[in-house]
């Protein structure tokens, strides 16, 4: 098990306009900066999907002692497109990603599942099981599983993501549960619903009382739901703060340590 620090973390440095931070450098600001020797990746930091982009940002993670324990993909349509053609573009621009998990050893990515504003359209829910359906495939043929976040759209309620993975069937499909994406009156029996199936964590906190706690968030309770459900893979820690992201990220890593009991 190892606790990564998820790229969104530290989203603003690689947004801002003016010098922004190159995707290159974040092994090594995740080592020195933070003390974290694996991260997860976010495909609109990427600069190029080409092997030579691909082979450098190895090297930097080789270099720092860095792993790379998934990647979150956006950006790609809505495979829940009722709408055959977008469907299938939206089916293709995720594929693309595939040959770049392979390349970096990534044991998996998140797609989004489309359907926003179609979240109760049984058409649509058809359409994204068909496309997961043919991402699955593509993902075991691979070696690389493919994981929904909740992240609104068909994934905005933990019984439409457990009925999208049952029915695509696979195993190289399941989940990504985050602590923070469910509204709060649904959160800890979300989570629970969709923590069976889970093949990677995003813990997300946003703030911090005075005993390092996240007043919003019980991470301890979900910890427990996360253990109890049986997972054994590694915890990504995604700080989504206003605040601070050097601070942010450092509060989060400690509370995470402390639930899961890392000295």
């Amino acid at each position: 098990m190892r606790i990564a620090l998820a790229g969104w973390s530290i989203n603003r440095r690689f947004r801002r306009d003016d010098n922004p931070m190159k995707l290159l450098d974040f092994p090594r600001v995740a080592k020195e900066e933070f003390g974290f020797d694996a991260v997860e990746l976010n495909s609109p930091f990427f600069e190029s999907k080409d092997r030579d982009y691909l082979d450098q940002l190895l090297a930097e993670g080789q270099k720092h002692g860095v792993a790379f324990t998934g990647m979150a993909v956006d950006g790609t349509g809505d495979p829940a497109s009722t709408d055959e053609a977008e469907r299938q573009e939206a089916v293709e621009l995720i594929r693309a990603w595939f040959p770049v998990a392979q390349r970096l050893g990534l044991p998996f990515f998140r797609a989004n599942t489309g359907g926003r504003g179609k979240e109760d359209n049984p058409e649509a829910f058809a359409a994204s099981v068909k496309s997961f359906r043919e991402l699955a495939a593509e993902a075991e043929g691979a070696g690389v599983k493919l994981v929904i976040e909740n992240h609104g759209g068909i994934s905005a309620t933990p019984e439409k993501m457990v009925a999208l993975v049952k029915a695509v069937d696979s195993p190289a499909f399941g989940t990504l549960p985050d602590f923070g994406n469910f509204p709060a009156e649904i959160r800890y029996d979300g989570i629970a619903q969709i923590a069976p199936y889970a093949l990677g964590v995003h813990a997300k906190m946003l703030e911090f009382d005075e005993n390092g706690e996240e007043p919003n968030i019980d991470i301890g309770r979900l910890v427990k739901i996360i253990h109890d459900s049986g997972y054994q893979g590694d915890w990504g820690i995604e700080y989504e703060g206003p605040g601070d992201d050097h601070e942010g990220v450092l509060k989060s890593k400690a509370l995470l340590e402390k639930h899961l009991h890392i000295a």
